[in-house]
């Protein structure tokens, strides 16, 4: 590498919502797709990389620049950006060159050491950026930030609240939940720091039946789980013809302003905040 290269900076989307987050922040890289192509290190050049992508992606409108944006001009100690839509989940540096790893779901990969990590995305709207750089963030695959673009991302991330910092793991959760699925396997992680047992789940309305400490003894409440409390409205037609249907939502994260004053709400992502 040429000592005297500036250090660029990157945004790369991290596949659809985020999923490949985790293994790429536990495998050390940051990695994209088109593996179809094969190891890019055998073609001699990027009009070679072109004609193999156009056969083999016959008919799409997709075209390989981005993928030979990532191989050729993402170097080491260029800084990396890793995020899907309006979440961010990790800042890092470039560590080395080029690796074609089959062991990854997307295999064009680059090594990275990640300084910030982020168990929860951050929600880069949350954060004090430019509405311009939000968008920017928010574009395709790859794409190039400016160096002062980077400087107020790292600055606004800095005076973040992130009360999960560092984090990487929780009672075998890799990630904050992203789905009601996740909601609930969390809960039953929180369950006893919360003097809760699940008596039944179900698939149909409301989604448990839930054993809550009272005393010397217990009670059953019904329960709702949701990833964001304002998801119940979903629900609201059946709660209101019968309001005793459902009493407590369970949820990762209150944003619901505007709830009945008889539910009653369990944040785990507040409860969580507690214990780590």
């Amino acid at each position: 590498m040429n000592p005297r290269r500036r250090t660029r900076y990157w945004k790369i989307a991290l596949g659809e919502n985020g999923f490949l987050w985790v293994e790429q922040r536990d495998h050390g890289c940051v990695a994209i797709g088109w593996d179809e192509t094969g190891n890019l290190n055998k073609y001699k050049t990027p009009e070679a990389i072109k004609r193999r992508f156009y056969r083999i992606r016959w008919g799409f409108k997709t075209k390989p620049y981005q993928l030979i944006k990532f191989y050729k001009d993402v170097n080491p100690n260029d800084k990396i950006l890793a995020s899907y839509g309006k979440h961010i989940f990790g800042l890092g540096t470039v560590t080395g060159n080029y690796k074609f790893d089959e062991e990854l779901y997307y295999r064009h990969s680059k090594p990275v050491r990640w300084e910030l990590k982020f168990w929860e995305p951050l929600n880069a709207e949350e954060l004090d950026l430019p509405e311009e750089l939000v968008k920017k963030i928010r574009r395709r695959t790859i794409l190039e930030l400016e160096r002062k673009e980077w400087e107020v991302i790292e600055k606004a991330v800095s005076q973040m609240r992130n009360p999960f910092e560092g984090l990487t793991n929780f009672e075998g959760l890799c990630r904050a939940p992203q789905t009601e699925q996740e909601v609930i396997i969390l809960f039953s992680k929180l369950s006893q720091h919360l003097k809760m047992k699940i008596e039944s789940v179900s698939t149909r309305y409301p989604d448990a039946y839930i054993r809550i400490k009272k005393g010397k003894g217990w009670t059953t409440k019904a329960a709702e789980f949701e990833l964001y409390s304002s998801d119940f409205e979903s629900h609201m037609r059946d709660y209101r013809k019968d309001p005793d249907s459902c009493d407590m939502i369970i949820c990762w994260k209150d944003n619901w302003k505007q709830k009945p004053s008889d539910l009653e709400v369990v944040e785990l992502r507040k409860e969580l905040e507690q214990i780590v």
